[in-house]
């Protein structure tokens, strides 16, 4: 009799644990820094408010891909559902008059490759060049 109660003690604590725990699906974490360069070297000169796309293929699904505008300090954060290989450009397009009354254009450009890893935080810095 005491061998059938600690059987159902077990079994019943294994069903406890089955029930009321949840299995989810590790995410992926992307952090994007965006510099501008004139050189090629990173300066670490932030690019706020530069407009990021991450997944640029037609092809890719609804859920690979991401767009937005990078904070303050040029950072770009997304997270996504699935481990990918992901293409990602970063475009800055200003114009602004100065006090001679000239207008001047900050134009830069930038791209790379992210592989998103699940369960990770990926940080990627892009290098955005002057473009014409």
């Amino acid at each position: 009799m005491k061998k059938i109660a600690i059987a159902f003690y077990a079994l019943a604590a294994i069903c406890f644990v089955t029930l009321f725990t949840q299995c989810k699906e590790p995410v992926c974490d992307l952090v994007l820094h965006v510099h501008k360069t004139t050189t090629g070297i990173d300066t670490a000169d932030a690019l706020p408010h530069c407009m990021v796309r991450v997944g640029l293929e037609d092809n890719y699904a609804d859920f690979a891909k991401a767009e937005g505008y990078t904070d303050q300090n040029g950072v770009f954060t997304h997270t996504f559902k699935y481990e990918a290989l992901l293409d990602v450009e970063a475009v800055y397009d200003s114009s602004w008059i100065d006090t001679n009354n000239i207008q001047h254009r900050d134009y830069y450009v930038g791209t790379g490759r992210v592989k998103l890893e699940p369960g990770e935080a990926v940080e990627q810095y892009i290098l955005a060049t002057e473009a014409q």
